[in-house]
């Protein structure tokens, strides 16, 4: 054998398997039995952090639930007490039942002194005027004057057949959350009283938009003074305050006369002329009417060509023209087809009329 006699025997050095890592010398082994509790004890801490997250959550969860929950009891309450308002009396502003004849901020007394807004006539039925005289108020001063800030909405609708007779406020369907109070009454009609509906509806929306248009311009009157139209589309009044009519040349503010609030109807149009005074007299059955700063429309809309533009900060909605457009002093003017289309076409003046 060789080694030669004596030689220690030693045992035979088996293979190591490929991969299996050496472990440093003094390093210690961890058992098996030791791995296995490790990994049960982060099992427990992950799961534990996780319950954790999920009960704050829930908790976040029930809190804006109630919220929500509490908000629309308000709500519920809310219509209730406007619905009792407006259907449960003539109403009154200082002194006189008859509000509906008088203007929001302007002349005296005004709707918006001391105002209680009821819809019914002295023999307890819907009025039709003042159903649509609602279409006079503001959006923020109806809902101040029935002591609400949430999105607001009136109509009044015939039970047969199923017609809108008429409707302020916000558009309900763009709504997260929506509160209906109904009552059923008479409505006073020239045809005589019929059923109708009331229906108040408070909602999470936002503020309709009361954006202007220029519907028709008199730029060269046979006779009298220009003026321009303008139409409110919004199912609320708009304020007019701040908006400007302007030409190629010069830009003017519009102007109502002394401490008047500006506002037009909704769904409704005002005249804007160079001379109120003449206007007024020459169509003395539309209802609003305003001037401007400098008792001109721009510097003087021109007869050959000009561009007309209404305006406010930033938005502006113009029209440019040419004699050859037509209501080149003809006793025509230039009216849009519609106060959302392009096209505008001379035609017989309307003012007033959309």
């Amino acid at each position: 054998m060789a080694g030669g006699v004596g030689a220690a025997v030693m045992a035979p050095r088996l293979p190591r398997p490929r991969g299996m890592a050496v472990p440093a010398r003094g390093a210690r082994m961890i058992p098996r039995r030791e791995e296995g509790v490790t990994h049960v004890i982060e099992f427990t801490f992950a799961l534990t952090l996780f319950l954790i997250i999920i009960q704050a959550f829930s908790t976040t969860m029930d809190f804006r639930i109630g919220v929500d929950l509490d908000s629309n009891d308000n709500r519920i309450a809310a219509a209730r007490s406007i619905t009792h308002e407006l259907a449960g009396s003539s109403g009154n502003a200082s002194g006189t039942v008859d509000w509906e004849t008088l203007e929001w901020g302007s002349g005296s007394p005004q709707l918006s002194a001391g105002l209680t807004v009821g819809l019914l006539t002295e023999t307890g039925v819907l009025s039709l005027a003042k159903c649509e005289a609602l279409a006079k108020f503001t959006y923020n001063g109806l809902r101040d004057e029935l002591g609400t800030k949430d999105g607001l909405s009136v109509e009044v609708r015939t039970l047969s057949p199923d017609a809108r007779v008429s409707f302020w406020g916000g558009d309900v369907s763009k709504a997260t959350v929506s509160v209906t109070e109904e009552r059923i009454l008479l409505l006073r009609t020239a045809d005589g009283d019929v059923p109708a509906k009331l229906r108040v509806t408070l909602f999470s929306g936002v503020t309709p938009d009361t954006t202007l248009r220029l519907t028709e311009v008199m730029y060269q009157p046979a006779a009298g003074t220009e003026w321009v139209e303008i139409y409110n589309p919004a199912y609320v009044a708009a304020e007019v305050d701040g908006w400007k009519l302007s030409d190629l040349a010069e830009e003017d503010l519009i102007l109502g006369g002394d401490d008047e609030t500006l506002t037009i109807p909704a769904r409704s149009a005002a005249i804007v002329a160079a001379s109120p005074t003449d206007f007024a007299s020459r169509y003395p059955s539309v209802s609003y009417v305003f001037g401007l700063e400098d008792s001109a429309i721009g510097d003087g809309l021109g007869d050959i060509a000009d561009t007309i533009a209404l305006g406010y900060h930033s938005y502006s909605d113009a029209l440019a023209y040419e004699d050859d457009d037509g209501a080149a002093g003809d006793g025509n003017s230039l009216t849009r087809d519609c106060p959302t289309c392009d096209g505008w076409a001379a035609a017989a003046a309307t003012p007033g009329a959309v």
